[in-house]
């Protein structure tokens, strides 16, 4: 079984790490990508984005919704439509409002 040992390189945006194999000798090395804060925001407002579609089709199944649901459901779409800006947009510094 290999392992692999973080190579310390400051603020970079790949870690890099020494690979070994089972007997300790270094065989390589092996990095991994560090998503940029963007990155990160564009993948939670996918997230966000597919739970909101269950939420939805819940919500249009219902026959006669109250005030209340009314209210909490164009709250949740004005949340939505934010998310989509904000993809559409890339203006992915931060998640507000969404």
């Amino acid at each position: 079984m290999t392992r692999r040992e973080r190579i310390l390189d400051g603020d970079s945006l790949v870690r890099r790490f020494w690979v070994f194999n089972d007997s300790g000798e270094r065989i390589g090395t092996d990095e991994e990508i560090i998503p940029t804060q963007e990155q990160v925001n564009a993948a939670a407002l996918r997230s966000r984005l597919l739970q909101s579609l269950a939420a939805n089709v819940t919500y249009a199944a219902l026959t006669a919704p109250t005030a209340a649901q009314t209210t909490a459901q164009t709250r949740r779409n004005a949340q939505q439509n934010t998310a989509l800006i904000r993809l559409m947009l890339d203006l992915l510094d931060t998640t507000d409002g969404t």
